[in-house]
């Protein structure tokens, strides 16, 4: 499940992932990425990973099409999460991204939010 985060405002995409993600969870996160990109050049997204259980097919292919339509236009991405499985998935992601791309462990949780509401 999706959570947007109430740090969202202007040009910054923020929200959390606890549970199993659901196509659902686009429907909300999609509205908010289109109206981002019609505003604005460059986006900032911040995503904190609590858990999660599982991704419902559905989902995943929601997840491709929005990652490959509006990854570009972000130049800085914080990635909140725990583990070596979220960090090498950050990791993998920077050749897509033109901007900045960092992962932080949730005792980092306010220097992260503190990173991605600076500006760029």
């Amino acid at each position: 499940m999706f959570k947007i985060l109430d740090i969202t405002k202007d040009n910054l995409i923020a929200f959390q992932v606890k549970g199993k993600v659901e196509k659902s969870d686009y429907d909300k996160l999609n509205p908010i990425l289109e109206k981002t990109g019609r505003e604005f050049d460059t986006r900032k997204l911040y995503v904190e990973i609590i858990e999660i259980e599982g991704i419902d097919p559905a989902a995943l292919w929601e997840d491709f099409k929005v990652y490959f339509k509006h990854i570009k236009n972000f130049n800085r991405v914080a990635i909140v999460g725990s583990g070596k499985m979220v960090e090498t998935l950050s990791k993998l992601s920077k050749p897509f991204i033109s901007g900045e791309i960092k992962f932080f462990n949730h005792s980092e949780t306010l220097i992260a939010r503190d990173w991605i509401t600076e500006p760029v």
